[in-house]
C-alpha cells in the first residue's frame, strides 16, 4: 500500500464520527518499553483515550427514534499486556452526555433536550491476536464501559423543567473483529463490530416519554456497526491511534499509550 494510501485512510478515519475497539495490533505495535525488558512475558501500558460521540443512534420505547444522542469521554487507560498477543485493559474516566427526542402526548407532539455535566466513567477489555501472516493481524476483542449520569437541566418544547434528583444510567458492551496491516510505522485497521447499549433517564418530575412517565429507556437502533483507523508507531516507547465508527453510531477516537 503506497503512502498517499496511508494519509487517505487516516483522513477518513478523522472525519467519521458505541464504544471505541482499537487496533487489533496493540498488543505487538510497542517492541521496547522504558523499563519492562522486551523478553519478559509479561510487561504494561499507561494512556490516554478521548472518545467523541456526535450520534449514538439510538431509540426509545415503541421504536420511536432518538433525534441525537451525544457522548463526550476522556479517560486514563491501564493495559497489562501478555506475552505480545493479548491485552487486559481497565479505563476510568469523565463524560457528559446530549440527548433530545420527541414524542406525540394528548397535548401535541412532546420535544425533551437533556444535558449533563461530566460524572465518573468506567470499563474493562481485551483484545488478543488470532492470526498473523507477514504484515496482517486478524483480532478479536470486546469491551464494557459504565456510567451514572447527574443531568444539570431539561427542557419540555424550550421551557426549562426541574432536574434535581434524576440519573441518566448508562452502558454497553460490544464484541469485535478486525484485520490490520503493518506499513512500515503505519498500521492501519478496519473492521465489523456488535454491540449492545441501554440508557435509562428516570425521576424526573415531568413526562418525558410517551408512557407518560417522568422516565424513559434508549436502546441501540443498529447493533452492528463498521470501523476504520490507524496507528502511528516507531515500536519504541510511544504510540498514537485515530479511529472512526459509523453504521450504528457516528464517532471519532484518539488514544494514546506508553510502554514501561
Amino acid at each position: 500500500m503506497s503512502m498517499k494510501k496511508v494519509i487517505f485512510f487516516l483522513v477518513v478515519a478523522t472525519g467519521l464520527m458505541a464504544a471505541p475497539v482499537g487496533n487489533p495490533s496493540f498488543p505487538k505495535l510497542i517492541e521496547k518499553g522504558f523499563f519492562i525488558p522486551p523478553d519478559v512475558w509479561l510487561n504494561l501500558r499507561f494512556g490516554y483515550e478521548g472518545d467523541f460521540v456526535t450520534d449514538a443512534k439510538l431509540e426509545q420505547a415503541s421504536n420511536l427514534p432518538v433525534d441525537c444522542y451525544r457522548q463526550e469521554t476522556n479517560s486514563g487507560t491501564f493495559t497489562m499486556n501478555i506475552l505480545e498477543r493479548l491485552d487486559i485493559y481497565t479505563l476510568l474516566g469523565s463524560s457528559r452526555t446530549r440527548a433530545d427526542w420527541r414524542f406525540e402526548a394528548p397535548e401535541g407532539t412532546q420535544r425533551i433536550e437533556l444535558e449533563t455535566g461530566y460524572d465518573f466513567l468506567w470499563g474493562l477489555g481485551a483484545r488478543g491476536i488470532l492470526f498473523e501472516w507477514k504484515g496482517a493481524t486478524l483480532g478479536l476483542g470486546g469491551r464494557y464501559e459504565h456510567a451514572s449520569y447527574d443531568p444539570v437541566w431539561l427542557t419540555v418544547n424550550g421551557t426549562v423543567e426541574s432536574a434535581r434528583g434524576t440519573k441518566l444510567r448508562w452502558r454497553e458492551w460490544q464484541v469485535d473483529l478486525d484485520l490490520s496491516y503493518k506499513i512500515d510505522i503505519f498500521s492501519p485497521y478496519i473492521g465489523v463490530k456488535y454491540s449492545s447499549v441501554r440508557a435509562k433517564a428516570g425521576n424526573f418530575q415531568t413526562t418525558i416519554s410517551v408512557n407518560g412517565t417522568g422516565s424513559n429507556q434508549f436502546t441501540n437502533h443498529t447493533p452492528v456497526g463498521v470501523f476504520i483507523g490507524c496507528s502511528l508507531t516507531t515500536g519504541r516507547y510511544f504510540m498514537l491511534n485515530v479511529e472512526g465508527r459509523l453504521v450504528d453510531e457516528e464517532a471519532v477516537t484518539i488514544s494514546g499509550d506508553v510502554r514501561f
